[in-house]
């Protein structure tokens, strides 16, 4: 069976962790026509109490010899559709709610998660009044023989009003049960899609946003008969 990818990314222009190590971050080109499926597709709606998209972003400081510093969190979906034929994926689309937007490493200090997460909503970042969602509509779907993930999916991220096509590697698992997804965790550069704050304080925000998305979809049938 072929595992599935979706994701929506989606996920911040933030001020936070090191974006090191071996993720790359990913190309975007123009966004490009959604794709459709066929006929005797089947649809699963995405569990909105338990997807999300987890984020990390760091920052640098103009002094060599402190610590880099970094932060992450959550972004929970608002709501989405995949379309699977015969353990298949053929299409999908996704929203991010991105006024559930939070940092969870602070979690045990609020007032310090209270003035970060406001911040990384304000106009600097994620801008949240006035784009309160993101999405994710896929574009196309190609198996992978051999590594770690079994997927390569390419989708339209519309974020912060700007579209662009993005490529990252997932594994998905179509069931009985419904369809469960989790993406390699990838960097989207925040500029892309218009986030030009570059920090204040001696500090430096990183270009790099790190996402990774867990995903859970149920057919939409049983959810009717519910």
């Amino acid at each position: 069976m072929k595992k599935l990818f979706l994701g929506l990314a989606v996920v911040s222009a933030v001020a936070l962790t090191s974006c090191g190590g071996n993720t790359e971050t990913v190309k975007t080109t123009e966004a490009q026509e959604g794709a459709t499926s066929t006929e005797g597709a089947v649809d699963y709606n995405v569990d909105t109490t338990t997807s999300v998209v987890n984020w990390k972003g760091g920052k640098t400081f103009d002094d060599i010899n402190k610590p880099e510093e970094g932060h992450y969190g959550i972004v929970k979906l608002k709501e989405g559709t995949v379309k699977v034929n015969n353990g298949v994926l053929e299409a999908g689309k996704f929203v991010a709610d991105f006024t559930s937007f939070e940092s969870k490493d602070l979690d045990a200090d609020a007032e310090s998660k209270g003035k970060l997460d406001g911040h990384l909503k304000s106009a600097d970042f994620l801008d949240v009044e006035k784009f309160p969602t993101a999405t994710f509509e896929i574009t196309a779907v190609k198996p992978v023989e051999g590594g770690d993930y079994n997927s390569e999916v390419s989708g339209n991220l519309d974020f912060r009003g700007t579209p662009k096509n993005v490529t990252f590697k997932a594994n998905v698992t179509v069931d009985a049960n419904g369809v469960t997804i989790k993406s390699e965790e990838f960097g989207i550069n925040r500029k892309d899609f218009g986030i030009a704050f570059t920090g204040g304080g001696g500090s430096i925000v990183k270009d790099e946003v790190l996402l990774q998305v867990d995903l859970t979809a149920k057919p939409a049938t049983a959810e009717v008969a519910k």
